[in-house]
């Protein structure tokens, strides 16, 4: 153990040697010391976080190889809090957008995953959100970070983009923003928006999307929005932000339903077809499900939710459903939409949402 000890002390100092090869050689050997289970993570730390701001450095480095391992290290380090904290640096933040803006970066899904990592931490989310870049040619031409996020998160899809990035852990930083009652702001509201268009709207989409981070981190960004209850009528309106299909048809299976139970439905879940298949993971199925229940918390969302016919989805779905949990939600909400209204609840029993 304390060989170890001093064979990764010796290690770190290598980080900012000048030859490039030993830069190389020792990083490389450091990769499985910054994992969260080793018990020589700590020693990152040391020289008040010099090995951390090495590594930074070497995400620049000419060496592709370098900068990469560069990146995995961070990546592996900001899983911890107090090294997290280290990256409330607007000139990083800056070189991370940069990197992923830029179609021809070789490593922009590695600045992405590290950025999915940093924005856990609520005031660099929060710092993120109001930085201020040079607009970007044939991407965006909003000055906001996080505007040029969203639309390389968009473009992106399938390396349309970029040929060697998908942009997928962008999805986790969205859900961060999320968090914050700014966030919910920026993706809720067309009207602060640089092109008019409520953020959220372009996210959406993605709810069935093969990958899981991709669609995991939106689904989670929908439910984070659903607590900003001032929001809930454009969410739900056809001619604004429309959320409810994206919520519903991941819950879809191939069942069909009767003509009484379509009458109101959203178009895009009427007629599904036989091999339609709903979201496998038990996670993911909760969160949308709990969206939905944060959209029960005011009568208007309420009716809009029976005029939607969301009981017949939610019907079909726990007649097949094994996860208790998963039910026990389905069971949550059609207590919600399928009790009887109090003639005077409209503006009196809207329920008060707690964030945990």
């Amino acid at each position: 153990m304390e060989k170890e000890n001093e064979l990764v002390t010796s290690l770190l100092e290598f980080l900012h040697e000048d030859h490039p090869n030993v830069r190389q050689i020792a990083l490389n050997k450091l990769l499985m010391y910054s994992v969260s289970t080793s018990k020589f993570q700590h020693l990152f730390k040391r020289d008040n976080m010099r090995p951390i701001k090495d590594l930074v450095k070497l995400c620049n480095d000419s060496d592709t190889v370098t900068a990469n391992d560069a990146y995995k290290a961070l990546v592996n380090l900001t899983i911890n809090e107090e090294i997290r904290k280290n990256f409330n640096d607007e000139v990083f933040l800056k070189y991370l957008i940069k990197t992923i803006t830029n179609r021809d970066a070789v490593l922009a899904d590695m600045a992405c995953m590290l950025l999915s990592n940093v924005t856990k931490d609520e005031e660099i989310a929060a710092k993120l959100l109001s930085l201020k870049v040079r607009p970007v040619k044939d991407l965006s031409n909003s000055s906001q970070a996080i505007d040029q996020l969203a639309d390389v998160f968009v473009r992106g899809l399938d390396k349309k983009y970029n040929k060697k990035a998908e942009f997928h852990f962008l999805a986790s930083v969205f859900a961060d923003m999320a968090m914050i009652a700014q966030g919910r702001e920026f993706f809720l509201n067309s009207a602060s928006s640089y092109d008019k268009v409520a953020p959220l709207s372009k996210l959406i989409v993605f709810t069935e999307h093969p990958n899981i981070i991709r669609r995991g981190g939106v689904v989670s960004c929908i439910k984070n929005c659903c607590f900003a209850t001032d929001f809930h009528l454009d969410m739900l309106s056809e001619d604004k932000i429309n959320v409810l299909p994206y919520i519903l048809l991941p819950l879809c299976g191939p069942e069909e339903f009767d003509n009484d139970d379509m009458e109101g439905m959203p178009d895009d879940i009427q007629f599904l077809p036989p091999n339609k298949k709903r979201e496998p993971d038990s996670h993911l199925k909760r969160t949308l499900l709990e969206s939905i229940v944060l959209l029960t918390s005011t009568r208007q969302g309420r009716d809009i939710l029976r005029k939607k016919k969301v009981y017949p989805v939610l019907r079909q779905m726990h007649l097949v459903e094994n996860d208790e949990q998963v039910g026990d939600v389905i069971e949550q909400i059609v207590n919600m939409i399928m009790r009887d209204e109090a003639p005077d609840d409209r503006d009196h029993d809207d329920y008060k949402i707690i964030e945990i």
